[in-house]
């Protein structure tokens, strides 16, 4: 029978959807080697697609993507998120800034430059060399640097948090941790990824995420966010 979740899939529909239940409830790629039955490596390879399909649903919710007027899937890969000339590639990956909308926090790939920048802001929200030249860094009220497990939150006079905004961050930053802390030697190509599982999570934490990530699946088969070659 054809299964509608990957296109060209090995395995069936069933099987797809039961690996997709247990990431759901959060199990590792052992664990759900184990239980299902199927190789860690063909694991392994299922969840990254998903994760890949996650973090393209997360920037299609994003304010600063949504506002930017129509936007087109374009499947993220290893090394997902924007290149910086301005610095050598192996310090990307780890440095994000984050944004709260309509009760959602939303996070994004920063650069060195920009992280610094925004960091230059703690206790000091008059900072005059604050000129970043993008409009979308102004939204930030927080900072992290996941290879060092440190988020700073950031003094905005413009931007007003309560401390339900307080508290949202803090346990945002304490599951982010607990989460990645789990990868023993997270990757800096795929961290982006796993970041964005994160914000997925928290924002829908009160929702049925099986039945969420059915449907964003069931939107888009899981081969769309296979990297040219991958085929």
């Amino acid at each position: 029978m054809k299964n509608k979740m990957m296109k060209g899939a090995h395995l069936s529909e069933r099987k797809c959807k039961e690996i997709i239940r247990l990431f759901c409830e959060d199990l590792t790629a052992t664990q759900i080697a184990e239980v299902s039955g199927v190789s860690r490596v063909t694991i392994n390879n299922y969840l990254k697609l998903t994760r890949t399909h996650i973090a393209k649903y997360c920037e299609e919710h994003n304010p600063r993507y949504r506002m930017a007027g129509a936007f087109s899937f374009m499947p993220v890969h290893a090394g997902a998120g924007p290149t910086f000339a301005d610095e050598v590639q192996e310090e990307t990956g780890w440095l994000y800034g984050i944004a709260r909308h309509d009760k959602k926090l939303f996070v994004d790939l920063l650069s060195r430059h920009e992280y610094e920048e925004l960091r230059k802001l703690e206790g000091n929200p008059d900072y005059a060399g604050y000129e970043l030249g993008n409009k979308r860094q102004n939204n930030y009220t927080a900072v992290a640097d996941i290879s060092a497990w440190k988020l700073t939150k950031l003094e905005r006079p413009s931007l007003q948090s309560s401390l339900q905004d307080q508290d949202d961050y803090d346990l945002f930053w304490s599951m982010t941790k607990s989460r990645l802390s789990k990868f023993r030697g997270l990757n800096r190509g795929t961290a982006y990824l796993h970041v964005k599982e994160c914000e997925f999570r928290f924002n829908n934490r009160g929702e049925d995420l099986f039945k969420l990530l059915s449907f964003i699946i069931q939107r888009r088969p899981l081969h769309y966010s296979k990297a040219a070659g991958d085929e």
